[in-house]
Order: C-alpha cells, then sequence, then structure tokens
C-alpha cells in the first residue's frame, strides 16, 4: 500500500503524457532499443573481466578450453574468444582485451548518446505540441474565463509549468524508461549466474520502496501549492508592471515591494522544503543500496566458501560487478518518481486549462452562407444574460436593427449597454432567449465565418506591434496587391490616411507596442480602418470616442460617419452627441429597456434621456468654459 501513491502519480502523469507521445511512437521504440544495446554492452564490459582473468591466470586455461562453457550466457559466448586470444601469449592477449573491452566501452557510450539524442528529440518535440495546443486553446476560451481567472496564472501555464513538466516529466521519464530497462536486464542476468542470491536482494529492495514512498508521498501536493504560488506572483508582477504608473503617482513603490518581497519569500521558503524532500530520496537509497552489497558480500562469500559448484569466484566476482552496475539506475528510478510525482501537478495544471469549456466555434451553418448576409434585421429576442447564476446583467431585451439601421444604446455605466453589445459579437452566449439574423438564431451560425461580417471599434484601442498596414489587415495575408488596396481603401474611409502617409515608411511604419507611437484619435482611427477592412454588414462602435480629447473627437467621429453610412449599426454612446442621428435610441438601466424612440421624441418625453443630455450639456458647459480659461 505505501508504494501505491508512487505508481499512481507515474500512472497519471503517464495518462497525460501518452497522448502527446503517441505520434512520436516510432521514435520511443526506437529509443528503447537504443538503451537495450547501450545496457547490453554495459554487460558485457562487465563480464568479460572476470572470466577473462580465470583464463590469463589459469595455465590450464591455456591448453585447453572447457568443453562446455561455464557462467552466464555472455559469459559463454565470449570465453571461446579470450581462449582464442590467450594462445597469441599473455602481453598480446591482454593488449587484445584492452581493445575489445575500448571497443565495447565506444559501442556503449555510441548508443548511450544515440539514445539521449532520440529522447531529446521528443522532448523538445513534445514541448512544442503542448504549447501550440494551449495557444489554440486560449484563442478558443469564451472571454468569460479570462475575467473569472487572473492573467499570471494563464501566462505562468505557457511558461513555467510547461518547463517544469518538460524538466520534472518527461526528464523522468526518459531517466524511467533507461532504469527499468537497465534493472530488468540486470536482474535477468543475475537471476541467471545465481537464484538463491538475487532472492535476497529481492527481499531486501521492498525496504527501499517503501522508505522512498514516505519521503516522497507529499511531493504532489506540495508541488501543486507552489505552482499555483508562483501563478500568484506572475500575476502580481503582470499586475505591477500594468500599473507601475499609479504607483509612482501614489509614492507606493515601498509598498509594492514590500508585498512582492512577502509572496516572494513564502514561495522560496516551500520550494525549499520541497527539494529537501526530493534530494533526501537519493543519498537514503545509496545507503540502503550500500546495505544490500554488503548483505550480499557476506552471504555470497558463504555459498563460495561453502563450495558451493554453482557459484564460482569468477560468477561471483561477474555478479559484484553487475548489482554494482544495477545501483545507478536503482537510484536513478527512485529519483525520477519523486521528480513524476512533484511534476504531476504541472501535467493537473495543463490539462486542466485543456480540458476548460470552450466557446462552440463550428456548427451547422445557415444563415451565413448565403451571398448577403443580412437581409432584413437583427432581432434581440427576449435575451437575458448573468455572469453569474442567479445574477441578472440583462431582463428580457427586445429590439430589432433593421438592414442599413442605426440604433444607439444609452444609459448610465454599468447598465448593461457593453454586454448587449458583446452577445452581439457572441463573445458570450445569452443564458436565455435568442439573437435573430433574418429570422436565423446566431447559436445556429459558423462562428468564425459570422464574425467575417462583424466589425468591432471598442473604446480601449488596442493595436499589435507591427506596421500600420499589418494592424489595419490583421489576420489577413495582405500580401498581394487586392489586400494592400483595401488597406489604403480602408485608411481613407477612417480618414486615417493623411497622417499615415505622414509617416517615415507610410503603412510600413512599426507603431510600437499598443500603438504607443500614435497619438488616441490616430490609434482609434487605425481601429476604424481595421473595422472596416473586410467590409463588414454590422458595426458594433463600443464608445469609440470616449477617451478622446475634442480636436481627436471630431477627427474619430467624421470617420465614424463615414464608416456608418449603409451598414447595419449598434451604437454604445458615451457622448450623447453621437446619438443624435440614430434611427433609434434605447435607453438601458439595470439591464432592462427603459425607454426607446429618436433623439427628438425621447427629449419630449421627459424622462431618463432627458436628464442624461442635461447632465451631459452640463459637463461639456463646464469643459468649455475651463478650456477657455
Amino acid at each position: 500500500m505505501a508504494n501505491r501513491p508512487c505508481a499512481d502519480a507515474i500512472i497519471l502523469a503517464m495518462s497525460f503524457t501518452r497522448q502527446h507521445i503517441k505520434p512520436y511512437a516510432v521514435r520511443a521504440v526506437v529509443y528503447g532499443l537504443l538503451v537495450v544495446l547501450s545496457v547490453v554492452f554495459t554487460m558485457a564490459t562487465a563480464l568479460s573481466v572476470a572470466d577473462f582473468l580465470k583464463i590469463l591466470f589459469e595455465p590450464e586455461g591455456m591448453e585447453t578450453l572447457p568443453t562446455v562453457a561455464s557462467g552466464n550466457l555472455i559469459s559463454q559466448l565470449l570465453q571461446g574468444l579470450y581462449g582464442w586470444l590467450i594462445g597469441f601469449g599473455t602481453m598480446k592477449a591482454l593488449l587484445y582485451f584492452s581493445l575489445l573491452v575500448f571497443a565495447l566501452y565506444t559501442l556503449k557510450n555510441v548508443f548511450t548518446y544515440l539514445a539521449a539524442v532520440e529522447s531529446s528529440i521528443i522532448r523538445v518535440r513534445v514541448v512544442k505540441d503542448i504549447r501550440h495546443q494551449l495557444f489554440s486553446k486560449a484563442m478558443r476560451l469564451p472571454l468569460s474565463y479570462y475575467g473569472a481567472n487572473r492573467k499570471g496564472d494563464i501566462l505562468a501555464r505557457f511558461s513555467n509549468d510547461t518547463t517544469e513538466y518538460d524538466e520534472n516529466v518527461l526528464a523522468s521519464l526518459q531517466t524511467l524508461v533507461m532504469s527499468v530497462i537497465g534493472l530488468l536486464l540486470y536482474l535477468a542476468m543475475l537471476f541467471y549466474i545465481d537464484l538463491r542470491l538475487t532472492a535476497v536482494v529481492l527481499c531486501m529492495l521492498p525496504l527501499v520502496g517503501v522508505v522512498i514512498s514516505g519521503i516522497s508521498r507529499k511531493l504532489k501536493h506540495k508541488s501543486k501549492d507552489i505552482q499555483e504560488r508562483n501563478s500568484f506572483l506572475m500575476s502580481l508582477i503582470e499586475e505591477t508592471m500594468s500599473g507601475l504608473k499609479v504607483i509612482k503617482a501614489y509614492t507606493a513603490i515601498d509598498f509594492s515591494n514590500d508585498r512582492f518581497q512577502k509572496y516572494n519569500a513564502e514561495y522560496n521558503r516551500r520550494r525549499v522544503r520541497m527539494f529537501r524532500r526530493i534530494y533526501l530520496a537519493s543519498p537514503v537509497s545509496d545507503f540502503l543500496g550500500n546495505v544490500i552489497v554488503i548483505a550480499i558480500l557476506l552471504f555470497g562469500s558463504w555459498l563460495v566458501f561453502g563450495n558451493d559448484s554453482a557459484l564460482t569466484p569468477e560468477l561471483f566476482v561477474s555478479y559484484i560487478m553487475l548489482f554494482v552496475l544495477m545501483i545507478p539506475p536503482a537510484k536513478e528510478l527512485t529519483t525520477a518518481v519523486s521528480q513524476m510525482k512533484k511534476g504531476r501537478a504541472c501535467a493537473d495544471r495543463i490539462a486542466e486549462f485543456l480540458e476548460e469549456k470552450e466557446q462552440v466555434a463550428t456548427t451547422q451553418q445557415k444563415g451565413v452562407a448565403s451571398q448577403q448576409f443580412l437581409t432584413s434585421a437583427i432581432v434581440f429576442d427576449h435575451v437575458s444574460f448573468c455572469y453569474k447564476e442567479g445574477v441578472p446583467v440583462l431582463s428580457d431585451i427586445c429590439f430589432s436593427i433593421p438592414r442599413g439601421k442605426t440604433v444607439a444604446l444609452v444609459g448610465s455605466s454599468g447598465s448593461g449597454k457593453s454586454t448587449i453589445a458583446d452577445l452581439l459579437a457572441r463573445f458570450y452566449e445569452p443564458t436565455s432567449g435568442r439573437i435573430l439574423i433574418d429570422g436565423t438564431p446566431i447559436s445556429e451560425m459558423e462562428l468564425q465565418e459570422y464574425r467575417r461580417h462583424i466589425g468591432i471599434v471598442d473604446q480601449d484601442t488596442i493595436l499589435f506591434n507591427d506596421s500600420v498596414a499589418g494592424n489595419i489587415a490583421f489576420g489577413s495575408d495582405g500580401a498581394d496587391a487586392d489586400s494592400q488596396e483595401e488597406v489604403m481603401k480602408a485608411a481613407r474611409v477612417a480618414n486615417a490616411q493623411e497622417f499615415i502617409e505622414q509617416m517615415p515608411e507610410g503603412y510600413q511604419t512599426n507603431i510600437g507596442e499598443g500603438g504607443s507611437r500614435l497619438s488616441g484619435g490616430q490609434r482609434q482611427r487605425l481601429s476604424i480602418a481595421r473595422a472596416v477592412f473586410g467590409n463588414p454588414d454590422i458595426l458594433i462602435l463600443d464608445e469609440a470616442t470616449s477617451a478622446l480629447d475634442t480636436e481627436a473627437e471630431r477627427q474619430v467621429q467624421q470617420a465614424l460617419n463615414n464608416v456608418m453610412r449603409g451598414r447595419t449599426t449598434l451604437v454604445i454612446a458615451h457622448r450623447l452627441s453621437t446619438t443624435v442621428d440614430a434611427d433609434e435610441i434605447l435607453v438601458v438601466e439595470h439591464g432592462q429597456i427603459v425607454e426607446r424612440g429618436t433623439h427628438q421624441e425621447l427629449l419630449r418625453q421627459q424622462g431618463r434621456y432627458s436628464q442624461l443630455v442635461e447632465m451631459q450639456s452640463l459637463h461639456d458647459g463646464s469643459n468649455a468654459a475651463t478650456e477657455q480659461e
């Protein structure tokens, strides 16, 4: 029962690893064969010594060879060769024998090297495959997953967890294969030499297993705790780097340092405790191995001195040499098991991420297949949504956007406006109700194809460390002449062509990380150009001008007017001046539509919209006065 946790660790770690090694099954078999050859030539070298010395120093061995060779199987095959060497004389026999041993060692080292290279190829490719799967999975997970989990914890799966998995599980698996093959071959030869002596050894081995199991029993739990603490540290670092401006502004550098040092110190204390337990396994197994060697010497000597014909002195020497050779793989086996228990936590975390529920990307395609994507209207049919069960964000939302029309959503912060836009973009799925396009639920449409018909301009402009053209044509090759023409056309529509042509390398100018080399208005116009690059049927504008100054807002608003012309548009507006020309305005409060109508109709109602307009006017007047001063 004591060995059960070790076995479970190997089985569970292997269950995750097996599916990733499967594509490299042929290489794994080749690796196993190379390890077998390496061990065989190691045994041949060890076994040859005792038999050669017997023939070399026994005069009768030079005259005649025994008709039936004694000793183990390999020894029997080599005795004829040794007897032939003796015929050349003692000195030449020693020279030829030295060359033979050198050749055996060389072959052993060659096969050991080839086995290591084959194993490293498998390890590198498995880690590459896992990282690719993690990245692909990250792209398919719904946005709700990222809202509920720390970014640092997610990044740790790509970096620390995969590295630890490689160093602990894959490296230990390599050691495990070598150790098991070596132990099996050595044990088979030891049984062949003397059954009784080997039975004594096997009776003592469970003691080693019990002790090592007791040492490594808590490694898996400790390792998982350490991985989670490392993820927290990664999150803390990422959060600190992102908020460095705020930290400096509020003179919180010492506070942030103290907080980081506190968690970092605790993380390292726990790592030290775990390493103490890991590295205790090797010296303990070494000590117990020496105890077994002493027992073998005592019991074997008794058998030899007792004139036991089955165990001759030279066979006993061979036995001792083989057993000594068996000790390193036995030690490596215990270390590998300990490392696997440590690495299992990494495998669990990677597997847990890969098993997260994805947003369905492909279903039966219905409405998207038609040449004209939107011919009638978008309809929100009694849509409700909850981020957390029992906490409604939207309740019974019903409205439609006719083709080519613009519907604006207004309301206070947190009322659910952006959630409506996210549902239309299928970043989330409604908790109840349906969103229809020409009568077809969007949940029945192929996700990627559906999104090709949607352009999104968000208040948080996200650009990539690439050229201007690369950002506009993001997701497209953009290398052919037609695509380059489309990039320039999108830039003209977004009123971005003028400032792009003034840049050092024009459309090939790198804009820096997050568009750091551009102003806020330029970034937003580049985002608009990206949104219209694919000529989408539907536009979602989520407070696209809220973070801009007056001049930048004017430029961006002009670009938006160009973009919206002839397109079906859902506008979320913080500055109500952008909603005046909307075909319909919906006032959203606490997840419900409380008013609807045109700008003039809502003003006449003297309701919530009228209050928002009045507050906006006072705010804008205050800002104008400040600017004049």
